[in-house]
């Protein structure tokens, strides 16, 4: 298995392709000249089979070439390699690129279209509009006509990407919106009330048998039938896709299969959309883009049948290293991140359910998150500086991005191939910290306190300042060969696999220009591998979850599943230490001498403690308390735990009780634990209490509840605990008390007092 001839000789040996077809890939040069003039002509199966021998031993080669074990280098293909020694694409950031280039396509109409408004406003007018256009509906609008045909030359694009990489989806002129279906308000409606709901709505004439005809009754009303039982089985995610698609199959028919629903026109499609559609209409065009992307991703690493491949590569490995149960574990729960498994699960109002109450958890915990995120501007300047680029330019063009008036500098930055993911609302910057999914009103609460606390802006904007300034470098060194280039550079280029001759081919490309400056477009021929490159560095200087954190936070189990949500349950909150321990710290562990590992770790513990600092004290004040004495070694340890990541686990070096007022069984357990817990001492509790007659404070506990689990932001928080504390002391005549348990326990711990005392209505000063 050790060079394409045993992956090319097995798809023979096994049938899959004729001995001519064998010896010709074989012969071939490039694997991907090949695939496009060698077996271009070949019916679909032997294609798959031939582009899948290719992948397979392409795969399996990157793996024997990684410098390190063969462990590594399989997780290696799945996401980014945080040792730096993998120089071939992995699943997750290729599909990033995918993204970042069909966004690049629609970057304006993604502007026009994204939510406003703390995450609460949005044209839907406008994207009634849309919607009318793309159906070939006359709209008087020039920018809302030229946002349909991108978005019609998008899907175009996708489909040509996704054959060119194995797929065989045939064009079609009357696909022209995708479906995402609420599986849970179909059921409800039954078959038959579904069915004659949604009959009038469809083009019977686009409705045919084999034989182009058509359909009639019988053959209709079975189609129908067959299509609510593949939705409401979970088995289809998109209405197009109609037979169930299976990862361990071919994902190169995915798409592929006869599409049923065709709608007679825009209302249609909308009405229909209204009703049992998930999600609103431009998270369901931008959902498909994700989607497609990542599937293209997909093929092009691990072939036709992406699962097949995978388990092909554990079992090599494992006979050339003998796997650990932790190793076999992480390995599989990445290849479910990457290929979209964890989305898996019959259980999906269970799902709904749980991830509700953690959207709640977040719009309650998270309001002031945007000031332990100041600790990026530490991460940013480290990892501009490890790529030699000057941090001043990046904190200045951040500041800039933060102007809400300055749109058109984001886009510039997704026209250069910078996903446009704060766009998308959820799934963005609160992500760091604990996923936000859905499209309810939890999911909105959770987005509008990760907006309205600016901890969605301000990642947004370092992301994008740190991509902008890293593009601008490249192109400021297009002019250079890679030779005279500087040393970081190089560096760079070698660990993510860029050679002279991409270079070479990358710098002929046309930069974009913006305001008197010039970019790399990442879009561009060439640009796949700079792409992949630019995104995983930002991910250092704004750390944020990649596959290998989400594999540890989600346990790699379906979300759809009673075990993936107690998993995701009990590590809600923690994947941003873990991201800083998996980026940096690893960064550190990797460096090539023990001077460079001392001087890298050195530099991101001085940085760490001086931005945890600063933190710490800014949201001491926001909780109404004096800044900290910072003369003694109980502040620098908190304030490097709080800048270098720790997280919630470093609260146990300081106190008892963490940060949200629970023990380790409680935080182990998550937040979601520790509001079922508190819930049932809350109910059974005073039920218990009254049963015994014994003295109930229930209005008291539910203020304390209810002040506890409210969404706040950091900016308005100490008023609204000013009026809660005044309403507790109203319900509760024991909560003066309580309040100078806390204020003395402070003062205690930390030799710190208040500004803003628990119970007073206002200020001392």
């Amino acid at each position: 298995m050790a060079s394409f001839d045993f992956c090319v000789d097995q798809a023979f040996k096994a049938g899959k392709i004729t001995k001519d077809v064998a010896e010709k890939i074989k012969t071939a040069d490039d694997p991907e000249t090949a695939i496009n003039s060698i077996v271009g002509d070949l019916n679909r199966t032997k294609r798959e089979a031939a582009i899948q021998a290719i992948r397979l031993a392409d795969a399996w080669k990157n793996i024997e070439g990684y410098k390190g074990d063969a462990y590594g280098g399989l997780v290696a293909l799945l996401t980014k390699d945080a040792a730096g020694k993998a120089g071939y694409s992995n699943v997750e950031y290729l599909g990033r690129f995918y993204e970042g280039k069909f966004h690049s396509q629609m970057a304006e109409a993604l502007s026009k279209f994204r939510t406003r408004s703390l995450g609460f406003s949005q044209d839907q007018e406008g994207l009634r509009l849309l919607t009318k256009a793309i159906y070939g509906e006359p709209v008087d609008d020039a920018d809302i006509m030229r946002f349909a045909d991108d978005w019609r030359k998008v899907t175009e694009n996708i489909r040509e990407e996704f054959n060119a990489k194995g797929g065989s989806i045939s064009k079609n002129e009357k696909w022209l919106l995708p479906q995402n279906h609420d599986a849970v308000a179909i059921e409800k409606m039954k078959l038959k009330a579904w069915r004659d709901k949604i009959a009038p709505m469809l083009d019977r004439n686009q409705m045919l048998d084999d034989a182009g005809k058509p359909l009639n009754d019988e053959d209709f009303i079975a189609g129908l039938n067959y299509t609510y039982e593949t939705i409401t089985s979970g088995g289809l995610n998109k209405a197009k896709d109609f037979t169930v698609p299976r990862m361990g199959k071919k994902l190169s028919r995915k798409g592929s299969e006869k599409r049923f629903l065709y709608f007679k026109d825009a209302d249609s499609w909308l009405e229909y959309q209204k009703e049992f559609g998930k999600g609103d209409i431009f998270t369901t065009l931008t959902d498909h883009i994700e989607m497609k992307a990542n599937d293209i991703a997909l093929m092009e690493v691990l072939g036709t049948s992406p699962e097949s491949t995978f388990k092909a590569l554990q079992n090599q490995v494992e006979k050339t290293q003998k796997l650990k149960g932790r190793q076999k574990f992480m390995a599989q729960a990445q290849y479910n991140v990457v290929s979209g498994k964890i989305n898996q699960g019959d259980l999906t109002g269970l799902a709904d359910i749980f991830q509700s109450i953690r959207n709640v958890l977040t719009a309650s915990t998270l309001g002031s998150a945007f000031l332990s995120a100041l600790s990026d501007v530490g991460f940013s300047g480290i990892t501009a500086r490890y790529n030699n680029i000057p941090s001043a330019k990046v904190f200045a063009r951040q500041a800039a991005l933060l102007n809400p008036a300055n749109e058109a500098d984001r886009v510039t930055a997704v026209k250069m191939g910078l996903i446009a993911d704060a766009w998308l609302g959820r799934a963005h910057g609160s992500n760091r910290y604990s996923d936000i999914y859905g499209n309810g009103a939890t999911a909105k609460a959770a987005e509008g306190v990760m907006r309205g606390s600016l901890l969605s802006p301000w990642t947004d904007a370092g992301r994008k300042a740190f991509g902008m300034e890293y593009s601008s470098m490249l192109a400021d060194n297009f002019g250079k060969s890679i030779d005279e280039l500087d040393s970081a550079t190089q560096r760079a280029f070698e660990s993510y696999g860029i050679d002279s001759a991409l270079w070479d081919t990358f710098r002929k490309s046309k930069p974009l220009e913006f305001k008197g400056a010039k970019f790399a477009d990442m879009t561009q021929e060439g640009g796949k591998k700079f792409h992949q490159m630019v995104m995983a560095e930002t991910d250092f200087a704004v750390p944020t979850p990649d596959a290998k954190v989400r594999a540890i936070t989600t346990g790699g189990l379906g979300r759809s599943t009673i075990e993936g949500q107690a998993w995701r349950s009990a590590m809600m909150l923690k994947s941003f230490p873990v991201t800083i321990a998996t980026t940096h710290f690893y960064r550190a562990a990797y460096q090539a001498t023990t001077a460079d590992k001392l001087a890298y770790a050195g530099t991101l513990a001085v940085t760490s403690t001086i931005m945890g600092g600063l933190a710490l004290q800014m949201k001491d004040i926001a909780a109404g308390r004096e800044p900290r004495p910072m003369d003694d070694a109980k502040f620098f340890a908190a304030a490097f735990q709080q800048g270098g990541g720790l997280g919630i686990f470093g609260d146990f070096l300081f106190s008892d009780v963490n940060r949200f007022g629970g023990g380790i069984t409680q935080t182990l357990s998550g937040p979601t634990g520790q509001l079922l817990d508190t819930s049932v001492k809350f109910t059974l509790g005073n039920i218990r209490e009254a049963v015994k007659g014994e003295e109930t404070n229930i209005l008291g506990e539910a203020v304390q509840l209810g002040k506890r689990y409210a969404p706040e932001v950091w900016q308005t928080r100490l008023f609204t605990d000013a009026m809660w504390d005044q309403v507790e002391m109203m319900a509760n005549p024991d909560a003066q008390r309580r309040f100078n348990r806390v204020v003395r326990k402070r003062q205690k711990e930390f030799n710190q007092g208040y500004w803003w005392k628990p119970g007073e209505p206002t200020p001392e000063f």
